[in-house]
């Protein structure tokens, strides 16, 4: 049995560690399935009488603000992404987001399609679009441009008024 401590500070290894927003998994672009939580209902849809009995729906609720694997420019970011794309899944009091799955007969699976529905919506709010570096255009392209404009301009010049009745 460990001895008692008296007053200051717990240990380091009792101290719950503080994970950086440098620890955000870039190449996998995942928040750990710890900062989320899951409510499950029944769902509708397809299984038969087994809709009737498990709870497959799976609705996952994810805090923005009390997520220790971003910083806070991150979470700025995200927030703005999600207010652009004019989703419906950020609640604007409570500062969360809700993913709701109910495609499949199985909760873990409904489970698993949620996250990483969370998943790739971060990665397509914080990672940056590369910029295109402009080219030139061919000269196929070029001609084939030339050539369809002068045949819309053929096409069109018979669209004028009518001078000549006769």
């Amino acid at each position: 049995m460990p001895p008692e401590r008296r007053g200051g500070p717990p240990p380091e290894s009792m101290q719950e560690r503080q994970p950086q927003a440098a620890e955000f998994d870039w190449e996998r672009g995942e928040i750990p399935e710890s900062e989320v939580r899951y409510a499950t209902s029944r769902g509708g849809g397809p299984g038969g009488q087994g809709v009737n009995t498990t709870d497959s729906r799976v609705e996952l609720r994810w805090m923005i603000n009390a997520s220790r694997s971003l910083s806070e420019q991150q979470k700025a970011a995200l927030r703005d992404h999600a207010k652009q794309n004019a989703r419906k899944t950020i609640l604007e009091d409570s500062d969360e987001l809700k993913f709701v799955c109910i495609s499949e007969r199985s909760q873990l699976q409904n489970k698993r399609d949620c996250l990483n529905k969370l998943n790739a919506f971060l990665r397509e709010a914080l990672i940056p679009e590369e910029e295109r570096i402009e080219t030139r255009k061919p000269k196929g392209v070029k001609a084939m441009e030339r050539r369809t404009s002068e045949a819309d301009k053929r096409r069109k010049s018979g669209r004028g008024k009518v001078k000549n009745w006769d």
